[in-house]
């Protein structure tokens, strides 16, 4: 039986390092696991450089009694080349080992570890199940420290359940046993030093006190900030993040200080404090970029990237997301690649570069199926299908709809026909919505105005429940357009005027302007006298027809 401080420090290994960070994230298309990153969750440490694709090390000459131990380093070797099926036979084979042996700590690192493997082939219920067995083995063992990340662990594959309440109590748990363990929280900065000038700075503090666990205090920390986003409790996050970055800069962990930065960018991107934003991802970079993590570096510039495009800096975008994607292609991370390559896509088809936007998309989507990533999958077929849709709509507007290349429009159609069913099965009903609308204008365009009207409310009822009021708003001014065309006034004021009682500041200019247009009588029935489908109000607006 091997000695709790063994335990502790070999619990850094596929579930214990302080984390590299990855977004797959934009407002619109978060590929990432839901409750923060999964690499964190999985703690793959930092990875410097490109992966070795040589051959796993053979076991034949291991001793019988260091078997189960080398059985796990190979399995973890492999969860990180994402060879799950050799991963997984490594773990069970070692899990076994130890339950012969009856060495109980032994097992409960091995179930960590089959817990994150679980975790990456998307099935949590079963990654919950290992972290349950592993928990109860370190709390009859008595390790405690050990004891604290298995529940952080368990708290991250919960929210990836969906039970967010468990993941929050696992959280707190985890939480407040690092601080019975004396991992007090931080004092706040002295007066005058940098800290002090700029809370949001990784300066220094007060001078570090022992903390023996306060790199894993932090990591919960973290974990709760990240849930806590998701759960819109801003204030909250933010304290933790602040809290754990006190942490990590007191034990002297830049990666850990990386990753919070990095989470922070993103809260503050989603808050539209670009400023902040920008300032936490450039301290990130300089982090990871000082610990050699390529993997923290690409996730950050990838995040930067999309800051960027925000800014309307689209060069800059454009070369952070060729670094970002350099940096995972060397490391081998497919759905890092998979998700710069969309959001590369996304750019090129904001400057109209449609052939490469198109190459970008076609890229991303093999990638996101290699990675059985199926949140990835659907929105780049939905991004790919508005493309090939935006394709459609230049032709026909100039040789009319009849004249217009079928194809464009077969492909955009099968294109929206994956993704909605993709969005179906993740249930994603601003997913699935987003997909209805899109169907809807390519109906409109074609003239089927019953087809669209019937596509828009079936987005508007998803949309209902889901509370974006921008999504809400554009879908309505849809509805009314649609009913204006086909002569039903009544129904296109109060449909308008529903779009602009819905708008927030997330709303277009475009779906206020469409909204204004069918309330000024701009938008006209197809077929009435004088009546033209090119016409445009006298201010130069856009035809809404």
């Amino acid at each position: 039986m091997r000695r709790l401080p063994e335990v502790q420090s070999e619990l850094k290994g596929v579930d214990g390092d302080p984390p590299t960070q990855r977004s797959f994230d934009s407002a619109a298309d978060r590929c990432t696991p839901r409750s923060g990153s999964l690499a964190e969750v999985l703690g793959e440490g930092v990875t410097r450089g490109p992966r070795s694709s040589a051959a796993p090390p053979s076991l034949n000459s291991t001793p019988p009694e260091s078997r189960g131990n080398a059985l796990r380093e190979r399995g973890n070797l492999l969860l990180r080349r994402s060879d799950y099926v050799g991963a997984a036979r490594d773990y069970d084979e070692a899990l076994a080992l130890f339950r012969a042996t009856g060495d109980a700590l032994g097992q409960a690192q091995v179930l960590m570890d089959r817990g994150a493997l679980r975790l990456r082939e998307g099935v949590p219920a079963q990654a919950v199940r290992d972290y349950d067995e592993a928990l109860a083995l370190f709390q009859a063992a008595g390790a405690r420290a050990a004891e604290g990340d298995a529940l952080r662990a368990r708290g991250f594959a919960r929210a990836e359940e969906g039970d967010l309440g468990g993941a929050v109590c696992d959280y707190d748990l985890a939480i407040q046993l690092f601080l019975q363990l004396g991992d007090r929280e931080p004092l706040k900065p002295r007066a005058g030093s940098r800290g002090a000038a700029d809370a949001d700075a990784p300066g220094p503090s007060e001078p570090p006190r022992a903390r023996p666990h306060g790199a894993a205090h932090g990591r919960a920390l973290k974990a709760r900030g990240d849930l806590r986003v998701r759960l819109r409790n801003l204030p909250g996050a933010a304290r933790d993040y602040s809290t754990a970055l006190a942490l990590f800069q007191d034990t002297g962990d830049r990666s850990g200080q990386a990753s919070v930065l990095k989470a922070r960018g993103d809260m503050r991107f989603g808050q539209d404090n670009v400023t902040g934003a920008a300032r936490d991802y450039d301290w990130a970079l300089t982090l990871y970029q000082a610990t050699e993590d390529h993997l923290g570096q690409a996730g950050t510039l990838k995040a930067r990237g999309d800051l960027r495009v925000r800014q309307g800096d689209l060069a800059g975008a454009e070369k952070d997301y060729d670094h970002g994607l350099e940096l995972f292609t060397a490391t081998r991370d497919v759905l890092g690649q998979a998700a710069v390559l969309k959001a590369r896509g996304d750019l090129r088809s904001v400057q109209e570069d449609l052939v490469d936007a198109v190459r970008d998309y076609d890229r991303a989507l093999a990638l996101f199926r290699t990675g059985f990533e199926r949140r990835g999958q659907a929105a780049t077929l939905k991004v790919r299908g508005d493309l090939r849709r935006k394709q459609f709509e230049l032709v026909a507007e100039l040789v009319g709809v009849a004249a217009a290349d079928a194809s464009d429009l077969e492909e955009a159609l099968s294109d929206y026909e994956q993704a909605l069913a993709l969005f179906e099965v993740l249930e994603d009903g601003a997913g699935q919505a987003g997909v209805l609308r899109a169907r809807g204008d390519l109906a409109r365009i074609q003239g089927d105005l019953a087809a669209a009207l019937s596509l828009y409310l079936g987005a508007k009822r998803l949309l209902d429940v889901s509370g974006n009021a921008a999504e809400l708003s554009a879908t309505l001014a849809e509805i009314a357009r649609t009913h204006a065309l086909a002569g039903r006034a009544a129904e296109a004021r109060a449909a308008a005027e529903q779009a602009l009682a819905r708008a927030d500041r997330a709303t277009s200019a475009e779906c206020r302007e469409l909204a204004e247009a069918v309330l000024a009588g701009r938008v006209v029935a197809r077929g009435e006298a004088g009546a033209k489908r090119d016409s445009r109000a006298p201010n130069g607006l856009k035809r809404f027809d």
